[in-house]
């Protein structure tokens, strides 16, 4: 579905403004991604401009994660994607309490042979903004992106403290001070994703952090094969000194005759 078919319907309710879902659109064109992942969808405005690029490109699903309170939005997930006619495209999925609880199980339904096989092309996570919630919510996303796969992290410099909706609620105003003023999903980016060994191409634009998940996984050893290899070093090493040991003593023996 072309972009300007989904504006008029979509501009005037939260949480993204049309710039920003143009930029969403238009990288889901050009990358052509398969099967899209999002973490808090709100009212389900970011998720229709990603199924409508998903719907022009003529492939592709969502699934995307938020509590059950997204339920009582006005207008809610369910009213946007059929008006614009998404319903097999958007698979929304209901939290009690957290998505991190929610892609644990879809982590576990991945899991083969104790190996978690990746299935998303792209993950959008505009959630819960809290380093508790988000920084593990990182951890179980990359499991399951596959190498190549984007994530972008929204609000990047947001904190609870300059937020009008939730500066004075009591959750907030019990938080510590510290909490409150510092950009918790900024931290997440600089101290998790852009230290971890299987993301590059990072970048922090508007409000955006982009990462990408390595092709190459050969940069990356993971501990266990490092001490593995430390061991089968060993085990060489200490085949070698008895093979030169055994060769000198066959030397020295030949001498004395």
């Amino acid at each position: 579905m072309k972009f300007n078919d989904i504006v008029m319907i979509l501009k005037d309710i939260p949480h993204i403004g049309i710039e920003n879902g143009k930029i969403l659109y238009d990288f889901i064109r050009v990358k052509k991604f398969n099967h899209i992942l999002e973490l808090g969808f709100a009212h389900g405005t970011s998720t229709c401009y990603m199924a409508a690029a998903l719907k022009e490109n003529g492939l592709g699903v969502i699934t995307t994660i938020d509590r059950d309170s997204a339920k009582e939005r006005k207008p809610n997930i369910f009213n946007l994607s059929e008006k614009l006619n998404f319903e097999e495209i958007i698979t929304p999925i209901f939290a009690e309490k957290s998505y991190n609880w929610e892609l644990m199980k879809i982590v576990e339904k991945n899991t083969i042979q104790g190996k978690c096989t990746p299935v998303f092309d792209f993950c959008y996570i505009d959630g819960a903004h809290t380093w508790e919630v988000d920084g593990l919510a990182f951890f179980l996303v990359e499991k399951l992106l596959k190498p190549g796969a984007w994530i972008l992290f929204d609000d990047i410099e947001w904190t609870f403290e300059q937020s009008p909706a939730l500066k004075d609620s009591k959750i907030v105003k019990k938080m510590p001070e510290e909490e409150r003023k510092t950009p918790q999903v900024k931290k997440i980016f600089n101290l998790l994703v852009s230290q971890h060994p299987n993301f590059e191409n990072l970048k922090i634009s508007k409000g955006w952090g982009w990462a990408q998940k390595r092709t190459d996984h050969e940069t990356y050893i993971a501990p266990s094969k490092i001490i593995e290899n430390i061991y089968a070093n060993q085990i060489i090493k200490v085949d070698i000194v008895r093979y030169l040991k055994k060769f000198r003593e066959r030397v020295l023996r030949k001498t004395r005759r």
